[in-house]
């Protein structure tokens, strides 16, 4: 443990909160729950920074366990921690994690995917990276994202799920050419056409597309072999929040799988 004395550190990793997408392979999170999934799932840290206080048995120890996966561990002041914090009801820990890498090549044997094509919003990122954990997706494929896997606010609506999912960041052609070779069969997130998301199996390889929250899907996923899947609305409405609508198809998907 080293007491972090030197400016320098802490104005690196308020740069870092500052401009996170410097820095694609990091991300920060202050969240208990966030930090017992790193060490849970043997994820590394790079820089651990924590206050120097009276803590619950479960927090000293998940502190205590956090240092031993941790790059460079660091004791900081109440009011040094105050300008760094990324919540009020803050416990006085915070981490710079280190992000997995994946590749295609690492989804070879994954057979049920999620694909978020150009999201922007991190609640929505979030709030589908919260369902997808909960049905054990196999991975997530992030096309031309606008919002970054490392953003701090997907990671703390995700309460830590985006950090244990399997996710590539790819461009639409990389990502149509690795569905399209290796056999998925590809469902398009259809507002109005295609048939009832309940009238699928899911069964085979399978690749749910879901769309930007303004634009929808790129359109040339139509151009190749796909499958329209929309969920019926008796409202006004003529969609639902990309969030929720990709959490009722993804569960009737794991449904049916299972």
């Amino acid at each position: 443990m080293q007491i972090a004395k030197n400016s320098e550190i802490i104005k690196e990793f308020k740069n870092q909160i500052k401009s996170i997408t410097k820095y694609p392979n990091l991300t920060i999170s202050d969240d208990l729950q966030v930090l017992q999934i790193v060490y849970d799932y043997n994820l590394k840290i790079d820089t651990l920074l924590y206050v120097d206080k009276e803590y619950h048995d479960d927090t000293k120890l998940l502190l205590e366990n956090l240092k031993t996966v941790s790059d460079n561990v660091y004791e900081i002041s109440e009011s040094t921690y105050s300008s760094i914090a990324l919540k009020e009801n803050h416990v006085g820990i915070i981490a710079s994690i280190n992000l997995p890498k994946y590749t295609f090549d690492d989804f070879k044997d994954k057979e049920y995917l999620v694909v978020l094509d150009k999201l922007e919003i991190p609640g929505n990122i979030g709030t589908i990276y919260r369902t997808l954990e909960s049905i054990n997706v196999d991975g997530v494929i992030l096309v031309d994202p606008v919002t970054k896997i490392n953003n701090l606010n997907v990671t703390s609506s995700s309460r830590g799920s985006s950090l244990i999912i399997p996710t590539i960041m790819a461009s639409y052609d990389e990502a149509r050419e690795y569905l399209l070779s290796n056999g998925y069969d590809i469902y398009l997130g259809e507002p109005e056409l295609g048939k009832d998301y309940q009238e699928y199996d899911y069964k085979n390889k399978i690749a749910l597309v879901f769309g930007n929250e303004r634009f929808g899907i790129n359109m040339d996923w139509y151009n190749h072999k796909h499958l329209k899947v929309y969920i019926p609305m008796e409202g006004k409405q003529n969609s639902l929040n990309v969030g929720v609508a990709t959490s009722i198809v993804a569960y009737e998907a794991f449904m049916k799988r299972r």
